[in-house]
């Protein structure tokens, strides 16, 4: 067993890295330990070798014992922590420079299906192989595996899952497949990964309908393949239903016919216009944004308590990733920079820097992650508002209607009235995106990407809409 020790000079990053990195583990195939921060109320950030060393100790009935810290002191407590350490356990540890977010995740996946701590290691090494490859750039440790054409046996899969094979099923795989003493290649339309590795994994990007081949040799060949089998039979761990598929802007997001008035809301912005600040006004400015991402955070925390209640908590746990984004200290110190590089007002400068991380989802290859832009803007429509001192928009509706808009924010479904929201119709709106998918885990009809709903519709108007065609049909 190889155990991980996570050295950071904050105690809320490292529960972040904790919280991701099990998602990779299961059972006791692994142990984590943090050692962040030390224990000062007015100054917490930092590290403490005796932290490190405790941390360590925690590990030592492991075989191994990765350590990967974040910056600076950091590595000075790790090493520190190692040379005054008994030097049998010093022995097992080992100083890891991978990051320090997708290392432990992707080194807790093979920690814990068995893996050796040199595959341990080099796993959390290429922990940025996957996005590297997305964006196009050069790196040298993302060697794929080589496809045997003359030897082994073989058996496909086409993927169901609605998001393929992302993270959590991934590490399913790898960990069905570890024990197996088997050259072991995933192919899929001639492209050749070590299914072994989380990494490999990822570079594959296996999308839902993609056919996957798993091909086989040596003692356990038929063993390794029949787990293939069982585990793609079971979808790699999740539950997947028809319904639960992903669809395509046009299609519906949840199937039913419902008749009533169309009630015509659009969406409504808080204004930004560009101004300029004096240089002593920059930290009134950065004063302003704090308050405002901390009224923020206040409001996205009773979404999740709301969503939690109303739906469940696999759907709060959706304003919970908000809070997460919202709270990263190096997005919020990007705005603060803005504010006093640019001499701009805190409005501009948070739009700027919350714009381009939408555009940076916009332009993915993967269909459900480009949906995530509008979790984006969502915030920054609030955090405006606060800025602003302007309500936070509403949509009340005075009798069950089919509401018909532009775009639909996931803020804003949570908090409909389901009892009078008959159906929901966009003119634009992504079928993965998060107001999609709480919007039918509420049993709301809804429909995307029907282009002419407002310029054709009245309030008032009598319709029926038949979410399971994707058609709104209007009375004369």
């Amino acid at each position: 067993m190889i155990n991980i020790v996570v050295v950071s000079h904050s105690a809320l990053l490292a529960r972040g890295v904790e919280q991701l990195a099990r998602q990779m583990m299961r059972g006791d195939g692994c142990k984590l330990a943090l050692a962040a921060g030390v224990d000062d109320e007015e100054h917490p950030i930092g590290t403490d070798a005796v932290n490190v060393m405790e941390a360590i100790d925690a590990g030592a009935d492991g075989d191994g014992i990765l350590v990967l810290m974040d910056l600076g002191s950091a590595l000075l407590s790790a090493e520190t922590a190692l040379d005054l350490l008994d030097p049998e356990l010093a022995a097992k540890g080992r100083l890891c420079a991978a990051p320090l977010i997708e290392g432990p995740r992707a080194a807790g996946g093979a920690a814990n299906s068995g893996a050796s701590l040199e595959q341990v290691v080099a796993e959390a090494q290429g922990a940025l192989q996957a996005k590297q490859a997305q964006l196009g750039e050069a790196s040298p440790a993302a060697k794929r595996a080589a496809l045997p054409l003359a030897q082994g046996k073989s058996t496909t899969w086409t993927v169901q899952n609605p998001h393929g094979l992302h993270a959590r099923p991934a590490a399913r795989l790898v960990e069905a497949l570890a024990p197996f003493k088997a050259e072991l290649v995933l192919e899929k339309q001639g492209q050749c990964v070590d299914p072994r590795s989380l990494n490999q994994l990822a570079l594959l990007q296996v999308r839902h309908g993609d056919t996957i081949r798993l091909i086989a040799d040596g003692a356990q060949a038929d063993e390794a393949l029949a787990a293939f089998k069982t585990l793609a039979e079971q979808h790699f761990g999740e539950t997947v239903s028809e319904r639960q598929q992903p669809s395509l802007h046009g299609i519906p997001v949840a199937e039913s016919v419902t008749s009533g008035p169309v009630f015509q809301a659009r969406s409504v912005w808080p204004s930004a216009a560009e101004r300029r600040i004096r240089a002593d006004e920059v930290l009134g400015e950065q004063q302003r944004l704090r308050e405002a991402l901390q009224h923020t955070l206040s409001d996205l925390n009773r979404l999740a308590e709301r969503t939690g209640t109303l739906i469940g908590k696999p759907q709060a746990a959706i304003f919970g990733a908000h809070s997460m984004l919202l709270d990263d200290p190096d997005l919020q110190q990007a705005a603060y920079t803005r504010i006093a590089q640019q001499l701009c007002s805190a409005e501009q400068a948070w739009r700027q820097v919350l714009e381009a991380i939408a555009e940076e989802y916009r332009e993915l290859d993967d269909d459900y992650m480009r949906a995530r832009e509008l979790d984006v803007r969502d915030m920054l429509r609030r955090t405006l508002c606060h800025l602003q001192g302007q309500p936070l928009p509403t949509i009340a509706l005075a009798e069950p209607s089919i509401l018909v808009m532009d775009e639909l924010m996931p803020s804003e479904v949570v908090m409909l009235d389901r009892r009078l929201v008959l159906g929901i119709c966009l003119s634009g709106g992504n079928a993965l995106s998060h107001s999609a998918i709480l919007a039918k885990a509420m049993g709301i009809p809804m429909v995307v990407g029907m282009q002419d709903c407002l310029s054709k519709t009245r309030s008032g108007q009598k319709a029926m809409l038949d979410a399971a065609r994707g058609v709104l049909q209007l009375s004369h």
